[in-house]
């Protein structure tokens, strides 16, 4: 099996942003993982949670991530294997600074079926792989 780059739904509301944010926030809380958690819809936030013990940045890791996800229209884990194999760097090669992009695993675009990209989901506060993880867990794909 190969790398999740996309999720693709045949519908999308606020209100299965926030059933699809719970179900990630409680798997979380099964295994007593802190993480945060964000869901955007055509560029605005529609599910946001942070852990309390996190640090007061993680707004910002999740920002760079799903820019990563949004840029490329594949998920930031799928962007960092990339990159690593091909000896690439967001800066270097597409000139994408540091400071607005991160290509670690996390965020996950989201795409409306026979629309295109719709939004990204993203989480931070594990391993990259193990935020990449849990969407993918918890959301049963």
């Amino acid at each position: 099996m190969g790398l999740l780059k996309k999720i693709t739904l045949q519908e999308f509301s606020n209100d299965i942003s926030l059933k699809m944010g719970l179900k990630i926030l409680d798997l979380a809380r099964e295994r007593n993982q802190r993480i945060a958690i964000e869901i955007c819809r055509l560029n605005h936030t529609v599910f946001l949670y942070i852990d309390d013990t996190l640090p007061a940045d993680k707004h910002n890791w999740l920002r760079r991530k799903a820019n990563v996800a949004k840029h490329f229209e594949e998920s930031s884990l799928s962007v960092k294997n990339d990159l690593k194999n091909g000896n690439m760097t967001l800066e270097d090669t597409f000139q994408l600074p540091n400071k607005d992009y991160l290509a670690k695993g996390g965020s996950i675009p989201l795409f409306l079926d026979n629309a295109g990209m719709i939004g990204t989901i993203t989480v931070s506060g594990l391993t990259d792989v193990e935020d990449h993880q849990i969407i993918i867990e918890a959301l049963n794909l």
